[in-house]
């Protein structure tokens, strides 16, 4: 039986080929930049300019176009391609190729398709990822903002009391391991119900908001204050009583930091927020118990408690002082100035 020969491969014309291009085609002489060839769009777009000079007649320049490479597609032998933004907010996409003559000249193929419905859905997704962007950084920004306010105390703007324990809990880890010293304050307003009582719960308020101010240890205002540093943690322990953790803090460091506060304190009487308080019995003063890790305590349990005797005892002192607990969690008094009730 005869073997069947492979049908034949249809041939082409290949101008029909480059006619039936839907994008703008023509070859033009890189020595010359005179146009050799165009296809049909070429002729729908910029009429017969065959031996006529590119620049001039496609773009109406006196010159090569500055973003012409195709001198570049003839030395590299690559295609070459450039975005052409024109003035009527519209693009196209100019390429470049090498292709060489039957009588071994070289000529460049050059396309130019309209690519601007594309740059236009370009910008669009561009601008949509930037709003996304935005969006994304403002639920980042509210998840912090919420973040932070269930930490702090919504009228001193200090930390609350759960994430103190946390904090406390975590620093005093970190003094195990690296073997340096944790100091704990434990400050409450003395008498502050006579306050309440003589001038009502908004004045009182008022004065737990400016010890929030004094103790808040962050460049947020333009008050000058600052008497502990960044990475101290003040918290509202609970209605008029404070705490303050010191890191890498020692006993004599955390007693000087109290003793500087104490004396702060018995200033705020004197700020404009607080002209009520006028009465010559009424004042502001507090009462400060400091503990030292490891000299007082080997867990955060333990510090707290420690501080907390120190504090007691400086109340029983006359108040308006600062005591340090002693290494077996009984409080000892240190030289303070002189005492008001």
């Amino acid at each position: 039986m005869a073997e069947q020969s492979p049908p034949k491969r249809p041939q082409y014309d290949p101008q029909v080929l480059l006619n039936a291009q839907p994008v703008i085609i023509t070859v033009i002489d890189p020595a010359s930049y005179k146009v050799q060839f165009e296809n049909q769009t070429a002729l729908a777009k910029f009429g017969d300019i065959s031996a006529q000079t590119c620049y001039e007649k496609i773009v109406g320049g006196a010159a090569p176009c500055a973003f012409c490479k195709m001198k570049e597609a003839v030395e590299t032998g690559r295609i070459t391609s450039s975005e052409v933004p024109l003035p009527n907010d519209e693009y196209l996409l100019v390429q470049w190729s090498k292709a060489e003559t039957t009588d071994g000249r070289v000529h460049i193929v050059e396309t130019i398709t309209n690519i601007t419905d594309t740059k236009r859905q370009q910008k669009q997704t561009e601008l949509l990822n930037q709003k996304l962007e935005e969006v994304n950084q403002e639920l980042v920004y509210r998840n912090q903002q919420l973040q932070e306010r269930s930490i702090r105390d919504g009228l001193t703007g200090l930390y609350n009391h759960s994430y103190f324990q946390e904090s406390l809990t975590r620093m005093v880890a970190h003094a195990k391991r690296s073997g340096n010293p944790l100091s704990l304050l434990f400050l409450d307003l003395d008498d502050f119900k006579r306050i309440n009582d003589a001038y009502g719960h908004s004045t009182g308020d008022q004065v737990l908001q400016e010890m929030g101010w004094l103790l808040e240890n962050q460049q947020s205002s333009g008050r000058v204050r600052m008497i502990g540093r960044t990475s101290d943690v003040s918290a509202r322990y609970g209605g008029e009583e404070f705490a303050v953790i010191l890191p890498d803090t020692p006993l004599e460091g955390a007693l000087t930091l109290a003793e500087l506060l104490r004396q702060r304190v018995t200033t705020l009487a004197m700020l404009p927020e607080l002209a009520k308080l006028v009465a010559p019995d009424v004042s502001i003063t507090c009462s400060i118990g400091v503990a030292c890790f490891p000299m007082h305590a080997s867990t955060p349990a333990e510090l707290i408690e420690a501080a907390d005797q120190a504090f007691y005892a400086a109340k029983a002192a006359g108040k308006n002082c600062v005591r340090a607990a002693h290494s077996d969690m009984k409080a000892s008094a240190i030289p303070s100035p002189k005492k008001h009730r």
